[in-house]
């Protein structure tokens, strides 16, 4: 039998995000989906962009103007809104993600979904702290 060994990555990295496209998910039961790719200070990606990519699925219900208590893209939004006061102030969710682009962060991997039937909920790559 083939010997597995635990991916080796990294749980932080420091850097700015270049973009943030909606984007129709690649799921099955389709919907919206906010794609953020972020340029990495001082980490080596070796993909094809050389960017690291994050993928925040919008809710059937969410509006621009509102999100499903709970869901993930509301605990991003709550962790975008305790790091930055001006968030709480823009009017919808185009304008928070609009709002990274250009910015400088630390990412950290925390679990924004909820576990249920036996799977573990996913962990996405959160803006934790402001870099100047």
């Amino acid at each position: 039998m083939v010997e597995r060994t635990k991916s080796e990555g990294f749980d932080e990295f420091v850097g700015v995000v270049e973009n943030v496209i909606l984007e129709p998910s690649n799921l099955t039961d389709g919907g919206e989906q906010y794609h953020l790719t972020m340029k990495p200070e001082g980490v080596e990606i070796t993909g094809k962009t050389g960017l690291m990519h994050e993928w925040i699925r919008v809710p059937p219900k969410a509006t621009e103007t509102s999100v499903p208590e709970g869901s993930v893209l509301d605990k991003f939004v709550q962790e975008l809104e305790v790091l930055h006061n001006e968030v709480k102030k823009l009017g919808s969710v185009p304008e928070i993600f609009a709002f990274l682009v250009g910015k400088k962060y630390l990412f950290k991997k925390k679990k924004l979904g909820k576990s249920f039937d036996g799977h573990e909920a996913k962990a996405y790559w959160v803006p934790v702290s402001f870099k100047e």
